[in-house]
């Protein structure tokens, strides 16, 4: 389940009463998890995993699954699962693990209470696909008005040039020689700050350019380590 913890937290304490724990005779261990595994399996939208240690008769998991996103990368990990055990009083909870470690517990009262967080999973999953979607809609229009803006200016000022866009930045390749471009980078937030200065940022880059300035930004700390600074005093 790839959610975030305190989104598990919420979804274990809606769904899950913890009015009527179902009790498990530890002596049975192995007739309960063929039997759990079976019900977890008929329902939709779970994919019952495994682990070689669940069949040790120390071992308190009755049965692993997760709740993988429909379309997405079918790979999990193990703090992906949930896991159906019994607690130190032979209760029947479901556990979240983070790195080996129980982070959510929730007391199991029926198979519908696992149903229903289900449900409530994929309903995250539909509505956070959604968003994307609408996000990614935005991106793009965005970066259309950008390339449509660049390429007036190409046309105008007679320059070739490229574009890469990602979900934050959209990098534009402005070529000044055979051999050469500029890259610039336009962060998608600042997008309406911006657009209207591109004709300037990329005049002005390429006048500097032309008149012999080579120039790159980069981190402080990596700049090298025998550079002599000249810090400026700011009142």
């Amino acid at each position: 389940m790839k959610l975030p913890s305190q989104s598990i937290r919420k979804l274990f304490r809606e769904n899950f009463s913890g009015r009527a724990p179902i009790p498990v005779d530890r002596a049975d261990r192995l007739a309960l998890s063929r039997k759990w595994r079976e019900q977890i399996e008929d329902i939709d939208g779970v994919r019952v995993t495994h682990h070689p240690g669940d069949r040790d008769s120390r071992s308190r998991t009755l049965c692993r699954f997760t709740i993988p996103e429909p379309g997405a990368d079918q790979a999990y990990l193990r703090r992906d699962e949930l896991r159906l055990e019994f607690d130190d009083q032979a209760r029947l909870v479901l556990n979240s693990y983070r790195q080996r470690q129980c982070e959510h517990t929730a007391l199991v009262s029926s198979v519908e209470e696992i149903r229903d967080l289900v449900r409530d999973v994929l309903q995250i999953y539909a509505h956070r696909r959604a968003g994307e979607r609408k996000h990614q809609r935005v991106r793009q229009l965005q970066s259309n008005a950008i390339l449509a803006k660049v390429r007036q200016l190409a046309l105008e000022d007679e320059f070739d040039f490229a574009t890469v866009t990602d979900d934050a930045t959209l990098r534009l390749f402005v070529q000044v020689t055979p051999e050469d471009a500029l890259e610039i980078g336009i962060p998608m937030q600042q997008f309406d700050r911006l657009l209207p200065r591109l004709r300037e940022a990329i005049a002005a880059l390429r006048g500097l350019y032309d008149e012999g300035f080579r120039f790159k930004v980069v981190k402080v700390e990596r700049v090298p380590a025998d550079a002599d600074w000249v810090r400026i005093a700011r009142e």
